[in-house]
């Protein structure tokens, strides 16, 4: 899957019409548009004589634009540099000699065309419609291809350097995108099911926001929606018979599930029920899957159905793997194991919790042990204190038992300063608590048996 991006006033709006012709002498066009969230919009679009309103597959060059735009980095100038090969395979179009004029052409169409939208782009940093007015290119400057006329000419190896308009740059830099799938998106057979297909994306995207139960479900006035697809004409069986070629594809690739006009004439809604195949497809899954050999469509499918229940079948793939199970064809086993995959995730959460119960028992133990270790340690001390504070005799023997006396000697004590040990205790001339304390670092360093001879 090729992942890309859309910027969402542009996707909301679609102020490039669909239609592919438009009338010669056609130089503006006005409509009123409803986005998903219910706002209305008028758009005014303005061309220039010689070479009209932008349209039709001018939508795929500015997909294409804003994709690249994004790809790189999101310049603050918003200068993009690509050539005109790569514009053309970013935007799913052939590469042919015709298409590098069609390029030409549709890049001069945006450079030209003025668009004035009132109460209907979203400024999402200041979260309310505004009204602007732009051109989709500022500037345009490119490598080869005669100009022929003053016209733009392109061929396979012009460079382009173009300056997008802030307000796309601006929106796409305060984060107002969403995710487009570039496979399916390139993959639709026409201009319009492209464009309704971004639409609907969009719709889908609020909805999953808004955590809208599944399937998720649209209803839409199919006028207002043929208005916002820029499709011209008002009869209305015109424009269900090309909302209906629209549909054909979505439906084909399970985009859509269920598409239902409700009324008659004027009156008549859409409603949307969205298919499996829109569900979003993580790609690190699938490239997980397809590394041990699944097939990418087979993949897809199990990413799209199983979501994050895809590690814990290929953890078992793994863990098979390691304990030597004989395995011929990984991808064959990997997918087989998938089939199972609701009693291997069943058994992997089972196995979680057996391991957190463990852990809770072996914590508590710990946590028990360390008590009671904490306990006894109090316990001694107050017995320590309480021998070193009674008789010197008594003292005496918990300070220099024979088994410190021992080590003591070992470690070069002789037994005339052990003897000094005892008469200075003995005297009171040490207290008890003090020549243990001395005495125990004796033991433990030669500094410290150093000066427990000098306190001798």
């Amino acid at each position: 899957m090729l992942r890309g991006h859309d910027e969402k006033n542009v996707a909301s709006l679609i102020f490039v019409p669909t239609q592919e012709r438009l009338p010669e002498d056609m130089l503006r066009l006005e409509r009123i548009v409803f986005r998903p969230s219910g706002q209305p919009a008028r758009i005014v679009c303005v061309g220039v004589s010689e070479i009209g309103l932008a349209r039709g597959s001018d939508n795929d060059l500015l997909v294409a634009l804003i994709n690249t735009y994004i790809e790189a980095g999101c310049p603050a100038d918003g200068v993009i540099t690509t050539t005109a090969y790569a514009l053309l395979k970013l935007a799913g179009l052939d590469t042919g000699g015709q298409h590098y004029q069609a390029l030409g052409q549709g890049l001069e169409r945006m450079l030209h065309t003025t668009y004035h939208v009132t109460d209907g782009w979203f400024d999402v940093r200041e979260k309310r419609y505004t009204t602007v007015s732009f051109r989709i290119i500022d500037n345009l400057s490119r490598t080869h291809g005669e100009p022929e006329k003053g016209r733009i000419r392109l061929d396979r190896r012009s460079a382009l350097r173009i300056r997008l308009n802030e307000e796309i740059t601006k929106s796409i830099n305060a984060g107002y995108i969403k995710p487009l799938n570039l496979t399916v998106y390139q993959h639709l057979p026409s201009v319009g099911s492209r464009a309704l297909y971004r639409l609907l994306d969009v719709y889908l995207d609020e909805a999953a926001h808004r955590g809208d139960s599944k399937p998720y479900r649209v209803v839409v006035p199919m006028m207002a929606l043929a208005e916002s697809c820029g499709l011209l004409g008002r009869r209305t069986d015109h424009m269900r018979k090309t909302l209906e070629s629209m549909h054909a594809p979505l439906l084909n690739i399970g985009y859509l599930k269920e598409v239902d006009f409700i009324g008659r004439g004027s009156k008549t809604s859409v409603h949307y029920t969205y298919g499996e195949a829109s569900s979003p497809i993580n790609p690190e899954h699938v490239t997980l899957l397809t590394r041990y050999g699944v097939h990418r469509g087979v993949a897809e499918k199990y990413v799209r159905e199983l979501g994050d229940d895809v590690l814990p079948v290929v953890q078992k793939f793994e863990e098979r793997r390691r304990t030597g199970e004989k395995i011929n064809n990984e991808g064959g086993y990997l997918s087989k194991l998938l089939k199972e995959a609701a009693s291997i995730v069943e058994e992997a959460r089972v196995e979680a919790l057996r391991t957190q119960e463990v852990q809770r028992t072996r914590k508590a133990a710990q946590g028990a042990q360390g008590k009671a270790e904490a306990e006894q340690h109090q316990l001694f001390e107050a017995q320590r204190q309480s021998v070193l504070e009674a008789t010197p005799e008594e003292a005496l023997e918990f300070v220099l038992s024979p088994f410190k006396a021992r080590q003591l000697e070992r470690r070069g004590l002789s037994l005339q300063e052990l003897d000094q040990v005892r008469a200075r205790v003995l005297a009171g001339e040490v207290t008890a608590s003090e020549m243990d304390a001395a005495v125990n670092r004796a033991l433990m360093s030669a500094e410290g048996l150093e000066a427990l001879r000098q306190l001798l």
